[in-house]
């Protein structure tokens, strides 16, 4: 049998055959996964980071509608009585609405007082007020403030801060403007006061529109929140008649 149709492997054909990656090879498939996953990473970070300032600003529109909600649904249930006891010229329900440019204020009497204990000494009738200050232990913020009473004491609205401490309502309110709609005249008043003579002694608007301004840091401006509510007793209680 001849020996020449058999080849035996070299040293140098072995090594081409069983090498594997170079040192280049290595770095560049690093460098390749390295830049997948810092782009994965990336993606999700982003999409993480959007779904937080969403769920924040979310968050602030659900309080700003709840608040004018609320304020809505107890100014729909002012009124005014004229009945008090003998001799008594004291206003125990009022409607004092007062234009200060950005910064206007609401008192008013009505039936939302909510009694949150049995047996406690509280009428749901009460006196509640509405302004506009800066926060005190921050004086670049500006929160709308609530009082509101445990039941009607005739108070005026300068004298209520005596008797009735204030809590935030509403935090971060740049302006509050409050219009009234006057069925009569056919037009919005800025402001309405039952307890001077000469403005409207006897009676309340048929509607009220509350503006809330807000500012926006992604706009760069005050953004406006709006909403209106009827009052369906517009004249005053009067069981003499």
């Amino acid at each position: 049998m001849s020996t020449f149709g058999h080849v035996v492997p070299t040293l140098s054909s072995r090594t081409a055959r069983q090498r594997g990656l170079s040192l280049i090879e290595i770095l560049v498939a690093v460098a390749m996964m390295t830049m997948m996953t810092a782009s994965v990473y990336a993606s999700f970070s982003t999409t993480a980071q959007s779904m937080r300032s969403a769920e924040k600003i979310q968050q602030k529109y659900a309080v700003l509608r709840n608040c004018l909600a609320r304020m809505g649904t107890e100014i729909s249930l002012a009124y005014l009585s004229h009945n008090r006891p003998a001799g008594e010229d004291r206003h125990f329900t009022l409607f004092e609405g007062r234009d200060q440019f950005n910064s206007d204020s609401l008192t008013f009497s009505a039936f939302a007082h909510i009694r949150m204990r049995k047996d406690a000494n509280e009428s749901d009738q009460s006196v509640i007020q509405y302004f506009l200050a800066k926060d005190p232990n921050d004086a670049n913020r500006t929160h709308l403030f609530k009082r509101e009473t445990r039941r009607l004491m005739g108070d005026v609205p300068e004298k209520m801060e005596e008797w009735w401490p204030a809590y935030v309502f509403c935090e971060d309110i740049k302006s509050f403007d409050v219009k009234y709609w006057d069925n009569k005249r056919i037009e919005w008043r800025d402001e309405w006061r039952t307890m001077k003579q000469d403005m409207q002694p006897n009676r309340l608007p048929e509607r009220v529109k509350i503006t809330f301004g807000v500012w926006d840091a992604d706009l760069g401006k005050e953004v406006k929140y709006v909403t209106q509510t009827l009052i369906p007793m517009q004249e005053r209680i009067d069981f003499s008649r």
